[in-house]
């Protein structure tokens, strides 16, 4: 890239690896939407996906042991948690992340919006985002036509399309969220694993675009 040309110029890309399930995640939230508000064409988002293969609910040692990440998250980002989880709990962020995508499919444009609200539903609310009606309430709330999400949602080219990025984000590393990668060209590279400050993720955005 030549520089000083602009990440809409070029495009460039900066991509955060995350999913609504995600605790650091959410805990990186205020980070990412600061990052965006300053260059909103720079950011779009990969779903990672975690425990993609859990079919039943979780019990009590799997409730505290979430409870300890997420005032580890808290104590150290700041981040608002609620500490109530609902019971069942499938902890299986699969359709949360297909929901994330068909709104993507709906709207056409990274669905930060819908991915914050809902990890704010999770992590504040206690409620549960691993429900289809749920999910489309939700994307309801947030300007999309019920219908539209549902027919998304059931869609099999979203299915692989959530299906892809899980699998791509893992051959960078990523198994550990969130993580930041950098895509121009068609190429992508990891910038960094875990929890970042606006500032940095501003200063990626800048390097990728060769300012």
């Amino acid at each position: 890239m030549k520089s000083g040309t602009s990440i809409e110029a070029d495009g460039a890309k900066i991509l955060i690896v995350t999913d609504p399930m995600c605790s650091w995640c959410w805990g990186m939230t205020p980070e990412v939407d600061r990052a965006r508000a300053v260059l909103p064409e720079a950011f779009d988002l990969l779903l990672g996906g975690i425990n993609v293969h859990g079919t039943q609910p979780i019990g009590e040692f799997g409730r505290s042991h979430l409870m300890g990440i997420w005032r580890e998250v808290q104590a150290t980002t700041g981040q608002a948690f609620g500490f109530k989880l609902p019971t069942p709990l499938i902890y299986n962020s699969t359709l949360p992340c297909i929901a994330v995508q068909a709104v993507r499919k709906v709207l056409g444009v990274p669905p930060f919006d819908y991915l914050h609200r809902l990890q704010e539903r999770f992590f504040v609310e206690g409620v549960d985002i691993n429900d289809l009606e749920t999910l489309a309430a939700t994307a309801q709330e947030c300007g999309v036509d019920r219908e539209a999400f549902l027919q998304a949602a059931g869609s099999e080219k979203v299915r692989a399309a959530v299906r892809f990025q899980m699998n791509t984000s893992r051959d960078f590393g990523t198994n550990a969220l969130p993580s930041v990668l950098a895509e121009w060209g068609g190429e992508r590279r990891l910038l960094a694993g875990g929890y970042l400050n606006a500032e940095a993720l501003l200063e990626f955005a800048k390097q990728a675009a060769g300012d």
